[in-house]
């Protein structure tokens, strides 16, 4: 089987880059013997390279969730149907935790390496990029827009030598000082709904933030956004509690709402900023549809 590893040497702030270096890589060479590597330049890179490189029937992803996000649209644009492998060594690794991957490297790569899959979901996400121009992306476990893809922005931005729940929670503080709810609209399978939500969040896998069981009722293959909107409360009753979601429990808190759909359209007549699979990639308004089972994940 072709095989492609590609390296985000920058992910755990360059961790990444000499545990490749010194941990994985010799096992990945002592099991599967012949293999081309890709070391990512900067960002978008490494859907660049899949896009013009579509002929690779099997990718494994030595980073974070972002580097997954890009391998999976670079695949995608490329129309590859290659099978895609998760080495995990990012700061948040949300998605792994939504597959039950162990934190062991040498385990992870005989998962990666191994005949065994899973189809999972992908969402398909129109939305208004930077640049104001409307643009499509794929997430594979993950959406948010309001105040978790600001946490997100400024954690993406900070120099906090941490690991992703710490650096998340560093970033929720300093956020939480200035934060207001935002009005957003949406429409679920077609029916409106509009409120005031300090965040929206879509959940394909079940976490974000680095271990924040977020959406606790949602399965990567069951073809259904889980949305979960923070909705507006005191911000004391909000800080207090927060930490629920690392458990799951927010759901049972008064003003925060749980909702299923199969496509889903956000706007709102402010400026709300977006995240895919930790990565901020732009503003509402957006259109999230389902891909049921469209993507062979490398499985434990």
């Amino acid at each position: 089987m072709k095989t492609l590893v590609v390296v985000n040497p920058h992910a755990s702030h360059g961790q990444s880059g000499s545990d490749f270096q010194e941990k994985i890589r010799p096992v990945i060479e002592a099991r599967l013997g012949d293999f081309a590597v890709h070391i990512t330049k900067g960002p978008g890179d490494a859907t660049d390279f899949l896009r013009a490189n579509p002929d690779y029937e099997r990718v494994i992803s030595v980073g974070g969730d972002g580097t997954l996000n890009e391998i999976v649209n670079g695949l995608i644009q490329g129309g590859s149907k290659a099978s895609v492998g998760v080495i995990a060594v990012g700061s948040g690794n949300d998605f792994a935790r939504a597959i039950d991957l162990p934190r062991d490297y040498e385990k992870m790569v005989t998962i990666a390496i191994g005949q065994k899959t899973r189809e999972i979901d992908l969402f398909e996400v129109r939305h208004r990029d930077f640049q104001g121009e409307m643009a499509t992306r794929y997430a594979v476990n993950v959406v948010g827009a309001g105040f978790d893809a600001a946490i997100t922005n400024r954690m993406n931005k900070s120099r906090f030598n941490t690991s992703g729940k710490t650096a998340y929670l560093l970033s929720f503080l300093i956020e939480f000082i200035t934060c207001r709810t935002y009005s957003m609209s949406f429409s679920i399978d077609g029916k409106p709904v509009s409120s005031k939500y300090y965040f929206l969040t879509m959940g394909n896998g079940n976490y974000f933030g680095g271990g924040m069981r977020i959406a606790p009722d949602a399965v990567i293959d069951d073809g259904v956004i889980d949305v979960v909107g923070v909705g507006k409360m005191a911000k004391l009753r909000l800080l207090y509690h927060f930490p629920k979601i690392y458990k799951g429990e927010h759901l049972k808190v008064r003003s925060v709402y749980h909702y299923t759909a199969s496509k889903l359209t956000v706007a709102s007549d402010r400026d709300v900023i977006i995240q895919m699979d930790g990565e901020v990639v732009g503003k509402l308004p957006m259109e999230i549809s389902v891909h049921r089972k469209s993507l062979k994940i490398a499985s434990p």
